[in-house]
């Protein structure tokens, strides 16, 4: 069953350490089941057994599927954002070896991850009638936004060549380092080596570079 409203029905936590404890045993029990099963299998039962915890428990923080799963890929996205965004460039600068950096991160950070970034890719693409496709895409929009003020902060200091058009740069960009993340890593038959993920981190941080400083050399 999925979410029929534009945000998850998620009942908030009690606020006691047990009942703290209890959610971020769901969660940690979450992540595995989805990465394991994938969307469509898993069923709340799954989530419980492997949390050792029972429905109403689960209820009582949770109110499906859909909700626990969004809860799960909020506190992934939000430790992407901080692993990432100390290589964005600080002072503003364009560097292409700090881009590289910021993208070799990325990509080690999603292949730590990579079966549950995958589920959560594959359900908000057959999720249409659910508020977990909406959800999804502004999760994902937290990025191309960092990325879209962080161009326009470099075109506005002269740090990089006037951009006709920003946001959809900064959409193309993202873009091309999610797919990278999703073919590469999220649907690939083991785990990538440190080796492959060093070349799509240089790889794609060349083409960042490219991109906005308009170098060809």
């Amino acid at each position: 069953m999925v979410a029929k409203a534009a945000q998850p029905a998620q009942m908030a936590a009690p606020p006691t350490r047990k009942g703290k404890a209890t959610r971020e045993k769901l969660l940690t029990a979450a992540a595995t089941t989805f990465g394991e099963k994938g969307y469509n299998a898993v069923r709340i039962t799954d989530i419980v057994a492997e949390a050792g915890i029972s429905h109403g428990l689960f209820y009582r923080h949770f109110s499906d599927k859909d909700a626990i799963l969004l809860a799960v890929l909020e506190r992934l996205n939000d430790d992407l954002r901080r692993t990432t965004s100390r290589a964005v460039g600080e002072a503003d600068a364009l560097s292409l070896e700090r881009l590289q950096q910021r993208h070799v991160q990325f990509f080690t950070d999603y292949r730590r991850n990579r079966l549950l970034l995958r589920v959560a890719r594959e359900a908000a693409a057959q999720q249409e009638d659910s508020g977990f496709r909406a959800i999804w895409l502004h999760i994902r929009g937290r990025f191309v936004d960092r990325t879209q003020h962080w161009l326009e902060r470099l075109v506005a200091s002269g740090r990089a060549p006037d951009l006709d058009d920003v946001p959809m740069v900064a959409e193309g960009l993202s873009a091309l380092t999610e797919q990278l993340a999703y073919v590469q890593v999220g649907l690939a038959d083991d785990d990538p080596d440190d080796r492959q993920i060093e070349r799509l981190g240089r790889s794609c941080g060349l083409i960042w570079y490219r991109t906005i400083s308009g170098e060809a050399g």
